[in-house]
């Protein structure tokens, strides 16, 4: 619920700037053009583009003329609106009052949470200091193997490795995996991303080391394991600043939910939950399972 709040925050500080638009009435000031009994002046120009979002601000800067010629286009349509009497209109009403609430509550969630709540340098620091357990990457191993369909060839080519054969030189010849085109290597994994047996044998073996006839689902392999790089603490300036946004977000999150909370806590509040209004249709959406990981901070 927050982070949509944080859209309609956004949504409605871009719709108050362009809003003004149509409310806006020309001033003393030196005028950039004059529409029937309006004018806009540089200054109007101006603040038009400083209420824009960032992204837009330099191309608009660059080309004035043509946000002018959509100013004086948005007040010809509004004007050609307001005498046909569309502000009239009840769903145009009803539409404008919707508005109206969004922009409040915008403005409400802005004041109360967006620029009240901070994070400091202090906070990350000492967030990563407190829970440590987070930044750790797991182990990380790196193998080769040769995979044939039976246990006999699997014998054979361990006498061949024990005769003095090259381990990448038969895994490229007899191996039936695709990694036999690399000489078997099949690259860096941790455990949990390839078949159980096969990271059985792997963990337990040291680095260089050689595992004969191996078997799983796949078939029969010979492992060598060529790399082992030990569980590691991810350093402080490589986790900074995705830190800091995470720690703002829950913080923010935290701060919108209070200020529900306390809002309800001193309202009124009945729900009829016999009224057919309120009555389910059709099947309920079942709840999406959270993925490993989605909720750390």
């Amino acid at each position: 619920m927050y982070m949509k709040r944080i859209h309609i925050v956004l949504y409605a500080l871009c719709y108050i700037g362009l809003s003004m638009i149509a409310s806006g009435c020309g001033s003393k000031e030196e005028f950039v053009a004059r529409i029937n009994d309006e004018t806009i002046s540089s200054k109007e120009l101006d603040s038009r583009i400083a209420k824009l979002p960032d992204r837009y601000r330099d191309v608009v800067s660059a080309n004035k003329k043509n946000f002018l010629d959509e100013l004086i286009s948005d007040k010809l349509l509004y004007g050609e609106a307001i005498r046909r009497g569309l502000d009239k209109d009840k769903e145009v009403k009803e539409v404008i009052d919707e508005a109206r609430k969004k922009i409040l509550i915008a403005r409400l969630i802005k004041d109360t949470v967006e620029d009240k709540v901070k994070v400091t340098d202090q906070d990350v620091r000492d967030y990563y200091e407190k829970n440590q357990k987070e930044f750790m990457t797991p182990e990380i191993l790196r193998a080769s193997h040769i995979m044939v369909k039976t246990e006999a060839e699997a014998n054979d080519i361990v006498q061949e490795l024990a005769r003095g054969s090259n381990f990448e030189d038969l895994a490229r010849s007899r191996s039936i995996d695709p990694s036999a085109a690399k000489g078997g290597d099949i690259g860096y994994f941790v455990v949990g991303q390839l078949d159980p047996d096969f990271e059985a044998a792997a963990v337990q073996m040291r680095e260089g080391e050689l595992k004969y006839v191996v078997k799983t689902r796949f078939g029969y392999h010979i492992i060598k394991l060529t790399e082992r790089k030990p569980p590691n603490i991810e350093r402080f300036k490589d986790v900074e600043e995705r830190l800091r946004h995470n720690l703002l977000v829950e913080k923010r999150k935290k701060a919108f939910n209070d200020l529900v909370e306390s809002l309800k806590k001193n309202a009124r509040i009945q729900i009829n939950d016999k009224s057919p209004a309120l009555a389910s249709q059709g099947k309920a959406a079942p709840e999406t399972p959270k993925a490993a990981g989605a909720e750390k901070k």
